[in-house]
């Protein structure tokens, strides 16, 4: 997946540069704006722009388990009529059979078997590690998040991207700040969630948008090294 990270930052900078000089910018007035080779600039011109991976079936399942009322978060039927598992995968799909999503979603941990019964123990899916779900989701996270960040320097644009970063910290100040940023920002997208599914029809159109966030410490990195 580096390939395509690596690809939607070069799209970034291009599309950056041309917004800057409203669409008329060259080959080489993009290099030199951005340090990028013009003969990689031209072919990337040429080429379509990456586009983003589709929205996964199991993300939808899980999506309209949480937001639909007939599905009950804390417990649904496996098999059965309205408001089983069965019926919840086959609003989103109809040609794969329900226990294939079932079987993934109970191996990544998002969704509890007890009996004839699953929960819910996520708000969202959370991919394997390694598979080529996550992968595709940091491709697009990571794709979305360098464009922002270029078009702010390139193009003077005003996308949000902060950040706050201290250094001489205890192993414990960083777990304490760790944990509350998880709370708060677990809070605000759960919001937001909610908020993008309670929009009416009215508001469809063909815009998107993408928020996160990210917390980096080197609490292993120090742990696991020599340097003091």
């Amino acid at each position: 997946m580096f390939p395509v990270v690596e690809r939607r930052l070069r799209y970034a900078y291009i599309e950056a540069a041309e917004r800057l000089d409203h669409g008329t910018a060259t080959d080489s007035k993009i290099s030199i704006k951005t340090g990028l080779q013009r003969r990689d600039i031209a072919k990337l011109r040429g080429e379509d722009v990456p586009t983003q991976s589709k929205r996964q079936p199991l993300a939808e399942i899980i999506a309209l388990w949480w937001n639909d009322p007939a599905y009950d978060p804390k417990g649904i039927p496996i098999q059965g009529g309205d408001g089983s598992f069965t019926s919840l995968a086959r609003c989103i799909r109809k040609d794969v059979h329900p226990r294939t999503f079932l079987d993934i979603l109970i191996e990544t941990g998002t969704v509890s078997e007890t009996g004839e019964k699953v929960s819910l123990n996520a708000r969202s899916y959370q991919p394997a590690a390694g598979s080529d779900d996550q992968l595709a989701y940091l491709a697009d996270n990571v794709g979305d998040h360098l464009e922002t960040a270029v078009s702010n320097v390139v193009d003077a644009a005003k996308n949000y991207d902060m950040g706050v970063h201290y250094e001489g910290l205890s192993v414990n100040a960083v777990t304490q700040l760790d944990q509350h940023f998880r709370s708060r920002m677990r809070q605000t997208l759960e919001e937001m969630d909610t908020m993008a599914q309670e929009f009416p029809a009215s508001e469809d159109g063909p815009h998107r948008f993408r928020a996160g966030g990210y917390f980096f410490d080197d609490r292993d990195r120090k742990v696991n090294s020599d340097d003091p």
